[in-house]
């Protein structure tokens, strides 16, 4: 399960404990970002699934492991603040 990585690499950037996963309901779904975000992520090597714009179990392991890699709080959800860090929205 990647969320046990998760824990390992978090200690290096904080204390803070790694939130538990959320239900798939509480995902925000707008296609249009979700795309974005995951033609975003593959092109950092965070996602290798298909652009679908469908925020799914591998998007979302790929958000997480952005987030991880940039000592960012681990939520595997598409917010203002992924948007700005990866460079789809502005401040």
């Amino acid at each position: 399960m990647f969320l046990l990585g998760v824990a390992i690499y978090l200690g290096a950037c904080t204390s803070e404990q790694v939130p538990p996963a959320l239900p798939q309901a509480m995902y925000q779904n707008n296609p249009t970002n979700t795309r974005k975000v995951q033609i975003a992520l593959r092109d950092r090597g965070d996602y290798a699934g298909f652009v679908d714009g469908y925020l799914g179990q591998n998007t979302g392991d790929g958000i997480q492991r952005f987030e991880v890699e940039h000592c960012q709080r681990v939520k595997p959800i598409i917010d203002r603040s992924l948007l700005v860090s990866l460079g789809i929205a502005n401040d």
